[in-house]
């Protein structure tokens, strides 16, 4: 079995005057509700092998704010900031490749790509529909995933929604 984690990174500022959107940090709320999102994932025992984290800012700033226990391998993905939902679909594969023995990986980047990836991975008739991942996938939502075939393999529509934790179920 693996698993597929989809971290929506938290809240930002909205950009200053000259400032470009890839340079945007996290704004207070947003701090917090990663490092609500962090103690959730923690006290739920679910653990990434590999994160791969789109390098803007925001996304950088939540994870570190989530606070993972390593040992986990984190890369930098490009894609992950400038590509859409497919180009994160072939991340997690390309991460299975290249890492054979993980059954694990977290990715943490920006809506629309982290909704329609969630909507896309999910077997609907197996999975309940989870409130807040069907109005819309939350700043600092983080969807588990998990298939019965390796990372390189899974396709759209053969995945299992295990859990999905929300800062808005903590009323930050």
């Amino acid at each position: 079995m693996s698993q597929v984690f989809l971290l929506r990174h938290a809240k930002a500022l909205w950009p200053s005057a000259g400032q470009k959107d890839f340079d945007r940090a996290l704004d207070i709320a947003g701090i917090e509700a990663a490092k609500v999102v962090g103690e959730e994932l923690k006290r739920s025992g679910f653990r990434p092998e590999i994160v791969l984290c789109s390098p803007a800012i925001r996304a950088r700033q939540t994870l570190e704010y989530i606070a993972l226990e390593p040992p986990f391998i984190v890369e930098d993905a490009e894609k992950l900031y400038s590509g859409g939902a497919d180009g994160y679909l072939l991340s997690v594969r390309m991460a299975g490749l290249e890492h054979e023995t993980a059954n694990s990986v977290m990715l943490v980047g920006h809506n629309p790509m982290m909704e329609e990836l969630a909507i896309a991975l999910i077997d609907q008739a197996k999975s309940p529909a989870h409130p807040d991942l069907v109005s819309g996938f939350p700043t600092a939502g983080l969807a588990v995933i998990s298939f019965d075939a390796p990372l390189a393999e899974i396709n759209p529509g053969t995945g299992m929604l295990q859990a999905f934790f929300s800062p808005a179920e903590h009323h930050l």
